[in-house]
């Protein structure tokens, strides 16, 4: 059983796990500090198709979006991972 969950924070760390064979799709990895909770990192998991701006892509994968404030959808899975449904830069 999994659960919808909203996430609002600031980027901690990031980075990309590129696809491993053909048909997959490369993943992306978000350390987010909760607005309000700040101690409490939770870590996000997208597929990189979820990112409709390259740049900002491109950005996560180098670290240059570290402090930047993102929202997110994610689906709380039985393990306790959260993976994104949807997922958004704040400006």
């Amino acid at each position: 059983m999994d659960s919808l969950v909203q996430v609002k924070g600031a980027i901690v760390d990031s980075w990309i796990e590129r696809a491993k064979g053909p048909g997959a799709e490369s993943r992306l990895v978000l350390q987010v500090a909760p607005r309000g909770r700040p101690q409490e990192l939770m870590i996000l998991e997208a597929a990189a198709s979820l990112v409709p701006d390259r740049g900002w892509l491109e950005d996560l994968g180098a670290n240059l979006c570290h402090g930047n404030l993102v929202s997110a959808l994610a689906r709380r899975t039985i393990s306790g991972l959260l993976r994104a449904t949807e997922i958004h830069l704040i400006h």
